[in-house]
């Protein structure tokens, strides 16, 4: 336990390593949810290229691992947090 007698979170990966191959799919990924909650899933739905995402299966274990470990309220607000985790959902189920 920490001080105040609050412990590590769960779902807290300190040790996490990244998988290099798969960063260039994460980050096209990442700006399809960011373009998703700009303009909207159906906008995002038409520019996204499925076939230039490889490596599908582990793009929805990375997209999940950070749909997971969002913090609330450490990295954003509550809403913000249900917003980019509904997104995250929304591009799982896409790809």
């Amino acid at each position: 336990q920490r001080e105040g007698g609050f412990g590590r979170s769960v779902l807290a990966d300190p040790y996490a390593k990244p998988e290099e191959a798969l960063i260039p799919d994460t980050d096209a990924c990442l700006r399809i949810v960011t373009h998703a909650l700009m303009h909207g899933t159906d906008e995002a739905a038409k520019v996204m290229n499925k076939d230039g995402l490889g490596h599908a299966a582990a793009q929805k274990t990375c997209l999940q691992y950070l749909q997971k470990r969002v913090g609330v309220p450490r990295d954003m607000s509550y809403p913000a947090a249900r917003q980019l985790r509904a997104h995250l959902g929304w591009l799982m189920e896409q790809i």
